[in-house]
């Protein structure tokens, strides 16, 4: 089995964990990191320390470069590394603006390395699942996506880089670009519409702000988010609403999450199959409640109908049972966490040694997410009280 050495441009808190979770691998080898603190690093025995990332990426043994930097030098450092003859792992977002991203792209087609965006949620095996059950229309068809994320701002003083909206982006795009792809993975639909809101608590600091997706089919995705809250309330909530489901998934890297499903015998043995979920409830069509209308409130067509025929944004679906249940992946966020950074590496190492191997978090995944991510905050910066 072949060793890849890597190297790591940008050591602050992600790149750390990520050297923590690559060196547990059998195939990798961390051998260069680059940081302006370099000469503050300690414990790095054995590994190559650069201050200066341009000498990173001369360094011949180096097959791979993970490029964990604040996203206004994301363009920059790929298409250097790529030139340089290296294959990059982009943290995301892919780039600070569109054009930025389709460079990067331009690059990767003419050196023909290997790159692919960190969306590191594509990995998480629960999202994964849902994807399929998605695609495969075991609820029917995605109707709505709400996303909700509180996070707290007591680790972003005023000067920090988050707050340069011309090096991070605004929130939506160094954010909220993990969620905009969620919903691309699960549905990859053609974005018909954007707009967006915000807030700012001061010239400097935008701290929330949201974004409206209509896409082709129907499907209409919201993410809000704020960087203002103390981190007693920090949390995350993922609403997807399905014609014959309704899902609720907790936590920005999802572990858990709470179902409610209209199915016939064949969607409930898919449901079933999967190992994450547990089922709770069952009763029979007949007996589930359906209060969208109280009693007496006059004539109705459906009296006689069938009830196991149920009509949702115009299709008739057949069910005869009403579910609920738990979806739990049984480990922790930190083991979670550490097994999709890993599967996100090696996910860019088949693709080296198998050019036939699709990405599962292309380069075009990262430019979709920012488009929509840009065009939701230009609408906010520029929205008419």
């Amino acid at each position: 089995m072949k060793t890849f050495n890597v190297g790591i441009i940008g050591y602050g808190g992600f790149g750390k964990f990520l050297h923590n979770a690559w060196r547990q691998m059998d195939n990798v080898r961390v051998v260069a990191i680059a940081d302006l603190n370099a000469d503050k690093l300690q414990n790095l025995e054995s590994i190559s320390v650069f201050a200066n990332w341009r000498d990173l990426i001369r360094q011949e043994n180096i097959d791979l470069v993970a490029i964990v930097t604040e996203p206004s030098t994301h363009e920059t450092m790929a298409k250097a590394c790529m030139e340089a003859g290296k294959n990059v792992l982009i943290e995301k977002p892919l780039a600070l603006l569109p054009d930025d991203a389709r460079r990067i792209m331009e690059a990767r087609d003419k050196t023909r390395m290997v790159a692919a965006t960190d969306f590191i949620m594509r990995f998480n095996p629960l999202l994964q699942y849902l994807q399929q059950l998605t695609q495969a229309g075991i609820f029917g068809q995605l109707r709505r996506v709400a996303v909700e994320n509180y996070a707290q701002d007591e680790q972003l003083p005023l000067e920090h880089w988050f707050w340069d909206t011309a090096r991070s982006g605004g929130i939506l795009v160094e954010h909220a670009v993990h969620f905009i792809d969620l919903v691309h993975f699960l549905q990859p639909n053609k974005v018909l519409a954007v707009n967006g809101l915000k807030h700012n608590r001061n010239e400097r600091q935008e701290d929330q702000i949201m974004a409206n997706v209509l896409y082709e089919g129907g499907l209409i995705a919201t993410h809000y988010h704020a960087f203002s809250r103390p981190g007693f309330f920090e949390k995350t909530k993922i609403k997807l609403a399905y014609d014959l489901a309704d899902l609720e998934l907790n936590g920005w890297i999802p572990l858990q999450g709470e179902l409610t499903a209209l199915v016939n015998q064949e969607t409930k043995a898919s449901l079933l199959q999967n190992p994450f979920f547990k089922l709770t409830r069952a009763v029979p069509i007949e007996e589930a409640a359906d209060e969208s209308r109280p009693k007496g409130w006059g004539l109705t067509s459906t009296a006689n109908r069938d009830p196991s025929l149920l009509s949702s944004g115009g299709i008739l679906y057949k069910a005869n049972e009403m579910v609920s249940g738990l979806f739990d992946l049984g480990r922790s966020k930190q083991e979670v966490y550490m097994d999709c950074v890993q599967a996100s590496l090696q996910d860019v190492l088949d693709k080296i040694s198998n050019p036939a191997h699709q990405l599962v978090a292309p380069l075009e995944a990262g430019l979709k997410a920012l488009e929509v991510a840009t065009l939701a905050t230009f609408s906010a910066r520029n929205a008419v009280p």
